[in-house]
């Protein structure tokens, strides 16, 4: 063999070598995962009910995987700015989102944005969700569901209702519920869900859709009355109060719901790491009680399964959003 030949052997020989130690190191670096904090991006300010149910979820993946897990609450764009900054962050597994169904199904439908909920992340598990409530002023003359559609069906009526704002969640659940019940009712959309609760109670406001949180609360202490909980599963929430579906409106259910999600291309031994540690802590009964007592309740799932439901929940949100020709605008 001549010189030229053992030279192009051996270099043959050292890229295989270094493809396959570059393969081991990568398998061995997923193997050991985590090896030091993960961030966990909200998109949220703290204290809502996004915010609280990722760090239940922070405190229990730190406990299983006896690594740190840091919630970094990054509010603004409807949870916009969190995803901007995960999309652009490396695909280690150490920058995480907890998304919600906001960011990843109402706001890209809405407007245009600098990412797509499918193609730009890597789904790892559903999470949790929470179903809002149909209530009223304690004060109203408004004292049941049929009471509602009665003076919402009445053209000299003028009811109005609040929100948390133009597309958000409640604003939308509100909207499909005026379709399906064939009733009027002008829309106030306020910057949060605070300044519309303050403004029902005072019964400047006739009607909202309000996580339970917020409603049960301010239904015990003789506030607000509840109509109905706009829950998929009867029975959940609200001492067992029926639900929409129950009652007439067949298929409606309103439940804001979040998941964890990471750039695209985290490493499958990462992906199948987290959603088997998250599946696992969402049915332990002490996390489920605990949720319960927020009125939030688990999710659990496969990475196809949770990507499978931001397509579903896309395609229910935007023919609400179609149909009352809802604009970010207005």
């Amino acid at each position: 063999m001549n010189a030229y030949h053992q030279r192009k052997r051996s270099f043959l020989l050292g890229c295989v070598a270094l493809v396959l130690s570059s393969t081991v190191f990568a398998q061995t670096a997923n193997s050991d995962w985590p090896t030091r904090p993960v961030t966990i991006v909200v998109g949220f300010s703290a204290g809502g009910p996004t915010d609280v149910v990722a760090r239940i979820l922070a405190d229990n993946l730190t406990t299983q995987f006896k690594q740190s897990f840091v919630v970094d609450n990054k509010a603004g764009a409807s949870g916009g700015v969190a995803a901007m900054q995960v999309k652009q962050a490396a695909p280690d597994g150490y920058i995480l989102m907890f998304g919600s169904s906001s960011t990843l199904s109402i706001i890209p439908t809405l407007q245009k944005t600098g990412y797509d909920p499918i193609r730009d992340f890597t789904a790892i598990g559903l999470v949790a969700s929470y179903p809002y409530f149909l209530v009223t002023p304690a004060s109203s003359n408004i004292t049941s569901l049929d009471e509602l559609l009665k003076q919402g069906r009445n053209p000299s009526s003028r009811l109005s209702y609040g929100s948390a704002g133009n597309g958000a969640v409640n604003h939308l659940a509100a909207e499909w519920f005026k379709h399906e019940a064939k009733i009027d009712a002008v829309h106030i959309p306020y910057k949060g869900d605070s300044a519309a609760v303050t403004d029902l109670v005072a019964g400047r406001l006739d009607f909202a859709f309000l996580a339970g949180s917020v409603a049960l609360p301010q239904a015990k202490a003789g506030k607000m009355r509840l109509l109905a909980s706009a829950s998929a599963v009867p029975g959940r929430g609200g001492d067992g109060l029926p639900t929409l579906g129950e009652q007439r409106f067949k298929g409606y259910a309103a439940e804001p719901w979040n998941g964890l999600m990471g750039p695209k291309g985290i490493p499958q031994p990462i992906v199948a790491k987290l959603n088997a540690a998250v599946n696992q802590i969402m049915n332990r009964p002490d996390v489920v009680a605990r949720l319960a007592t927020m009125e939030q309740y688990p999710l659990t799932g496969t990475p196809q399964q949770f990507t499978d439901h931001i397509k579903a929940q896309t395609e229910r949100w935007g023919a609400v959003i179609q149909s009352a020709n809802i604009k970010m605008e207005e």
